[in-house]
């Protein structure tokens, strides 16, 4: 992965967490949770918990990315633009409702945004990121593939 991608996917996934984080401090003042007071401090002395929760957030974004009907979605919404989920599934071959399953999967790890007011959706940053990178690992595997293909070739004849 270069430098770059791995720096901005990096970033991103923080920011998810930061998103999260206040999430849940935000649930716990209105419900009144005490079980959870000061867990964020603690969470940054726990470098165990700390790590797995990093690893968890990462794998979950590059699982969601990698399952190639989802990575073929993430390919259609390659721009900031929102995209209206009928041209969505007319553009994917998907129906409405194996749309729907795999975009709240998408949303779930960070990778796109639902708009379900304007019935649109649109790739977050790290969407974008995660899917120009798989797009590279796929170009430049096949390359060396060929590559090989024509060694072989060369060898044979």
């Amino acid at each position: 992965m270069s430098e770059q991608a791995s720096d901005v996917i990096a970033q991103e996934l923080a920011l998810r967490f930061r998103v999260l984080a206040r999430a849940l401090d935000r649930f716990d003042r209105l419900e009144g949770e005490r079980e959870f007071v000061g867990w964020l401090a603690q969470l940054a002395g726990d470098q165990r918990t700390l790590e797995a929760l990093s690893t968890t957030l990462t794998l979950q974004a590059v699982q969601a990315a990698a399952e190639e009907g989802n990575y073929r979605l993430l390919r259609l919404l390659g721009t900031e633009e929102a995209v209206s989920l009928a041209r969505l599934c007319d553009a994917s071959g998907l129906d409405r409702a194996s749309l729907y399953l795999r975009l709240g999967r998408l949303a779930h790890a960070g990778l796109v945004i639902l708009e379900l007011d304007g019935e649109s959706v649109r790739s977050t940053p790290l969407g974008r990121t995660l899917s120009h990178w798989l797009g590279t690992v796929i170009t430049e595997t096949r390359e060396r593939i060929a590559e090989w293909l024509e060694l072989v070739g060369s060898t044979t004849s």
